[in-house]
């Protein structure tokens, strides 16, 4: 973890001499045969939609109280990253390494869920040690836990520094761990209680997409956000392709539902200079469903875009010893829609979300692609 003291390729900026300080970071040239793409990352436009926890060091030590008692806060510092929650790191009179502060801003109930899915994947995937955890507190009144803090660099600031082996080696590994994070299985789908069970099932497939579109978009904030003609268009795109959904094989697995590059810590091994994942953050939304869910999260620009790190990750989640169906990212892509009309259905969004929301439907559902389709 790291401290404080969009567009797709069909719609990216062409140069023949690429110079990305001139553009801003973070950012990434994605180089398909002699073609240099500049592909920003869609994330950083984004602002929050819950304001940040303010609490001083006097405040963080009572909420450090039961799991370090008598322990002197020497520093507070902000965690990057986050859109929801405050994350700070908490620096111990009487413990060598810092521990994280994870103030929850939802309910309760996904805090909890975040706690199961981290107890029950450690040791199978990389997260961090869950050393506290409450549903309220004195100081602000919400669920807040203290875990191990994980050095690391989050993917997303990372990626514009990366050369195509350091791709290939990430994305192999991201293949191996979400591999390892679908082989935790259900008998259904649908949304998980506090004991990691399916407690509310729920159609991810064909007839759940154009459900929830309708729910979003019609009845909801969405429609008004995207506009009409978009709208008419997403809602007849998943009446003739949704069914994609309900053809990936296997049987409903643990999805993360938020993996993509804010939510995964990589490292440098001390020993060979050689990328690997550190931990993958942020359970919140945990459920039980598709594969498909995690790779459409994944692989949304900037990383999408990024072709030996597509293969790569494919190319690992094989090597994890599970299935990829022929036409594994265009299945991927069309779960995505799911999250994009969560977003624009959301209470409060600026501009920015709005936008790239547009954007990555209107790419999903031009078809460009016929090879996607298997």
């Amino acid at each position: 973890m790291a401290c404080d003291a969009g567009a797709s390729p069909r719609h990216a900026l062409l140069a023949e001499n690429p110079n990305p300080e001139a553009w801003g970071k973070p950012s990434l040239w994605v180089i398909t045969k002699d073609l240099w793409y500049y592909v920003p990352d869609i994330r950083e436009r984004w602002t929050r939609t819950t304001a940040k926890l303010q609490l001083d060091a006097e405040a963080v030590a009572r909420l450090m109280e039961p799991a370090f008692p008598g322990a002197t806060v020497t520093e507070v510092a902000r965690a990057k990253g986050g859109l929801m929650n405050t994350n700070l790191q908490v620096h111990l009179s009487n413990r060598a390494q810092p521990v994280l502060l994870r103030l929850y801003q939802r309910d309760a109930a996904q805090a909890r869920i975040e706690v199961a899915a981290t107890r029950r994947v450690a040791g199978q995937i990389p997260v961090p040690s869950l050393i506290h955890y409450s549903d309220d507190n004195p100081i602000t009144g919400g669920a807040y836990a203290i875990m191990e803090w994980i050095e690391g660099e989050r993917l997303e600031i990372v990626a514009p520094t990366l050369g195509r082996d350091d791709f290939a080696q990430l994305g192999r590994f991201l293949g191996q761990t979400l591999g390892a994070i679908h082989g935790f299985q259900f008998d259904r789908t649908g949304f998980l209680d506090e004991e990691l069970d399916v407690a509310e099932p729920a159609d991810v497939g064909h007839s759940g997409l154009i459900a929830y579109l309708e729910h979003c978009l019609m009845a909801g904030r969405g429609g008004a956000r995207l506009g009409e003609e978009l709208t008419s268009e997403l809602l007849a795109f998943a009446e003739r392709r949704s069914d994609l959904l309900d053809t990936w094989p296997g049987a409903p697995c643990l999805v993360h539902s938020d993996f993509n590059g804010s939510n995964i810590l990589v490292h440098q091994r001390p020993s060979d200079g050689d990328w690997e994942v550190a931990a993958v953050l942020d359970w919140e939304f945990a459920f039980s469903g598709s594969p498909a869910f995690d790779f459409g999260n994944l692989l949304r620009p900037l990383l999408g875009d990024v072709e030996v790190f597509a293969e790569a990750t494919a190319e690992g989640y094989r090597q994890s010893g599970r299935e990829l169906p022929t036409n594994w990212r265009r299945i991927a892509r069309v779960a995505g829609l799911f999250a994009w009309a969560e977003f624009l259905d959301r209470p409060n969004l600026d501009a920015a979300w709005i936008d790239d929301a547009r954007k990555i439907i209107g790419s999903t559902i031009a078809e460009p692609d016929a090879r996607d389709w298997g």
